[in-house]
C-alpha cells in the first residue's frame, strides 16, 4: 500500500515533466529579380522556382550554421543566407534582413530573403 501511496505522487511530477513539441520553424523565403526566382526552405524541402522554369526540390539539409548566416547544401541547390547584411530587391522600396545567394544546378542567383 505504502508503495502505490509513494508512486502515484511521482508518477503526477512524471507527468508534469511531459510537454508538447515546439513547433515546426516557419518556413524561409527568398527572392530575386533579373531573373525572377524564389526560394522556400520548410521543414522537409527546399524549392527553387524561376519565372519561366520547372521547380527545383531537394530535400532540406541540416544547416551549416556559420559566423554571418546558414548554408544549406543539397546536389542541386547552394544556398548561403547572410543576416548581417540587410538587401533591397531593387524592384521596390522594401528592405529584407538577410542576402541569399542560391546555385541551382550552376547558375548563381542573387538576392533578398528573411521576411
Amino acid at each position: 500500500m505504502k508503495r502505490s501511496l509513494l508512486a502515484l505522487p511521482i508518477a503526477a511530477m512524471l507527468a508534469g515533466c511531459l510537454s508538447t513539441p515546439p513547433p515546426p520553424p516557419a518556413p524561409y523565403r527568398a527572392i530575386g529579380t533579373e531573373p525572377f526566382w524564389n526560394l522556400l526552405i520548410d521543414e522537409h524541402h527546399i524549392t527553387f522556382t524561376q519565372m519561366d522554369g520547372q521547380p527545383v526540390q531537394q530535400p532540406t539539409p541540416r544547416p551549416i550554421n556559420g559566423i554571418a548566416g546558414e548554408i544549406y547544401q543539397t546536389p542541386r541547390i547552394h544556398v548561403n543566407i547572410v543576416h548581417s547584411r540587410s538587401c533591397s530587391d531593387g524592384m521596390s522600396d522594401r528592405v529584407y534582413p538577410d542576402t541569399v545567394q542560391v546555385d541551382v544546378d550552376g547558375r548563381r542567383f542573387n538576392g533578398c530573403g528573411g521576411l
